[in-house]
């Protein structure tokens, strides 16, 4: 099998002839690119060439994040969307002014309406770079009062969804048989979400969600549409796979909440997906307990960035049981047993030990590591985690049904 017909069997729930392996090393990448650090056998690699290097299958998640990319690009990432070349769309704003201005690492946006300017500063430096961090921080968020409001929602019914299915399919075809390429869509698995994922502070979310509960949600209805174009614009691109939602977590995203605003866009979205033939990913970085009854009840085909014990308290196969039979797994190895500083010798190979012992038939798994291989990584642990995968063997299908 190649690496792209293993993962997409696992995620189908097929037998593989072993256990794919995809660990994401775009972050790596920049990280060590940033502090001229990168050794040069990996010097100009792009990540599909990467894992050629390393022999293992290529996480190719929404884009590869080691292409140059226009500074414009990210005019609009204060709105919680950026635009990349592999992406199946892009965002453009029509009828208001904008301001783009950026300098050594900060972005400033103003957008102009009829009601008030809508304004977003953003900082990326070289060392956040060496950090492996690919987005920028937010200095100013678009919304900081309920009097930002209007002019938010007017903004986004004024952002329009350029389809660009050919700028995908290159990404498509740069990956080829190394991987599967995950079309991209909102790391706001709803325009709720959003709202908490990108638009606000934290603080500020949770304050006016408890007091300004209706005019949040009247928002949320306005943003409404652009999710619908996006959802269109990704089922439309030749992807086998799809992204929606990003980072969930039982303390931020606490359960009424996952609930009420993000499980009906998760079950929208697979079933739409399905009718077009393709599969539904969404990104599960996080303390996921409290969540998992809900996260099952979701029933999207692989959760992303599986993010195990011991830094959340769930076990890999604790994970595994809470999705369910029919969801598949992507992950599941944290990154700090991969850091010498972290994790010894001795307890790497225990916690590996482990952790195949539990993996069952092997059945719906894609080994990765969560959320992304560090800059301090060993990579002869990357190495060495195939031993583990060669003697597990192949994953056989389920049995039929007599």
């Amino acid at each position: 099998m190649t690496h792209r017909e293993r993962m997409l069997a696992a995620m189908r729930g097929e037998a593989t002839d072993r256990i794919p392996w995809a660990p994401r090393m775009d972050l790596w990448c920049i990280a060590l690119r940033a502090k001229n650090a990168l050794p040069d056998r990996f010097a100009g690699l792009n990540t599909v060439q990467i894992a050629e290097e390393l022999d293992v299958a290529c996480h190719a998640v929404r884009a590869d994040y080691t292409l140059p990319r226009k500074p414009e690009d990210l005019a609009l990432r204060g709105l919680g969307f950026d635009n990349h070349p592999d992406y199946p769309f892009r965002l453009a704003l029509r009828d208001f002014p904008m301001e783009f201005h950026h300098d050594e690492g900060h972005y400033h946006t103003v957008i102009k309406t009829p009601v008030g300017d809508v304004t977003m500063k953003l900082r990326m430096t070289k060392r956040m770079a060496g950090d492996g961090i690919s987005l920028p921080f937010v200095e100013k968020y678009p919304i900081c009062s309920v009097d930002d409001f209007e002019p938010v929602a007017q903004v986004f019914e004024h952002l329009e969804v350029i389809p660009t299915p050919q700028a995908y399919a290159e990404f498509q075809q740069r990956v080829g048989e190394r991987g599967v390429a995950v079309a991209g869509g909102p790391l706001g698995a709803s325009p709720m979400h959003l709202l908490l994922h990108d638009l606000m502070s934290m603080e500020n979310f949770f304050v006016t969600y408890m007091e300004q509960r209706e005019a949040m949600e009247q928002l949320a209805l306005r943003m409404e549409p652009l999710y619908e174009a996006i959802s269109e614009a990704l089922l439309a691109c030749s992807a086998e796979v799809i992204l929606w939602g990003a980072n969930y977590d039982h303390d931020t995203t606490w359960p009424p909440f996952f609930e009420r605003h993000i499980m009906p866009s998760l079950q929208e979205t697979r079933a739409r997906a399905h009718a077009a033939d393709k599969l539904l990913l969404t990104h599960t970085d996080g303390e996921n307990r409290k969540l998992l009854p809900l996260l099952r009840a979701c029933r999207f085909d692989v959760g992303e960035s599986v993010c195990p014990a011991p830094m959340t308290s769930c076990t890999l196969k604790e994970i595994r049981d809470g999705f369910g039979p029919d969801t598949a797994a992507f992950g599941g190895i944290p990154c700090v047993i991969l850091i010498d500083a972290c994790t010894d010798q001795r307890g790497f190979e225990t916690h590996m030990d482990q952790l195949f012992a539990e993996l069952g038939s092997g059945r719906r798994l894609i080994l990765g590591v969560s959320d992304n291989v560090p800059p301090e990584v060993n990579l002869d642990r990357l190495d060495q985690i195939k031993k583990w995968i060669d003697a597990f063997g192949p994953c056989p299908a389920p049995a039929s049904p007599s």
